[in-house]
């Protein structure tokens, strides 16, 4: 075996295929088996920018590279790849576990921190194309999430519909079911100053308002109300039929 040549400080080694404590593979320059220390930055890429962004390993390209490759991937068995970069002539940084960056899916990060999920350009600070799922709760404008609740918001929801899953009051006009009399509801609102069934103001201050409850429990009164017209109804053409009768006499 020759003897290795000694190397001064400013020498320069050209070398077709260095191994370090691994087999040589001519695919690669350099082959390493065991532990790789840098003291100092480490440059990777088709790109070199010499700014001291502090120690640790930079990864450069152009500007302009296509969005069809990654600055770094990863690479499982050969049979899919996942990566890191910027996307092409822009300073948006993409994750993404796709074949190549060229695609909408992955999460994206604005030079404006703006934060993308399957968007490549985000114009808020969380900017979703898809389906939000939380397992416990989410929680808008809070510090916590309050007991009983999956989402809770401090300020103004808006919204062009809201759908409510909630049993209805279709009961009131089963043959069995018992309407309050009108004087028992006189009674019950000057004893309790609120409708039977309808909660307090101090309850819905203390408790909150329930408001598909609240809308089966005004459809309950509404459907009572519409059964009392009909019954009032009948007792005036009684009555017209009554005075009908003692004019013809």
């Amino acid at each position: 075996m020759p003897a290795m040549a000694q190397l001064g400080v400013n020498d320069t080694l050209h070398i077709r295929s260095l191994s370090v404590g691994a087999n040589i593979n001519s695919a690669f320059p350099l082959n390493v088996g065991t532990k790789a220390r840098f003291s100092d930055q480490a440059h990777f890429g088709d790109w070199y920018d010499d700014t001291p962004y502090g120690f640790g390993i930079q990864i450069a390209r152009p500007a302009n590279t296509g969005d069809t490759r990654f600055h770094l991937s990863f690479v499982r068995a050969g049979q899919w790849v996942a990566g890191l970069g910027f996307l092409q002539s822009s300073n948006t940084f993409a994750i993404q576990n796709y074949g190549n960056n060229s695609v909408s899916t992955g999460i994206f990060i604005t030079s404006a921190s703006n934060v993308g999920i399957n968007n490549r350009t985000p114009t808020t600070t969380l900017d979703v194309s898809g389906t939000v799922r939380a397992e416990t709760g989410m929680v808008v404008n809070m510090a916590s999430l309050p007991t009983g609740y999956a989402l809770a918001v401090n300020g103004t929801i808006g919204s062009t519909k809201v759908k409510v899953t909630q049993t209805w009051a279709d009961f009131v006009f089963a043959p069995g079911y018992k309407l309050p009399s009108l004087a028992e509801v006189e009674a019950h609102i000057k004893e309790n100053h609120k409708l039977p069934d309808i909660p307090s103001e101090k309850q819905i201050a203390a408790e909150g308002l329930d408001v598909g409850e609240m809308q089966k429990l005004q459809m309950q009164k509404i459907e009572e109300l519409t059964l009392y017209i009909i019954d009032l109804k009948k007792q005036l053409e009684a009555q017209q039929k009554e005075i009908e009768a003692l004019k013809a006499k």
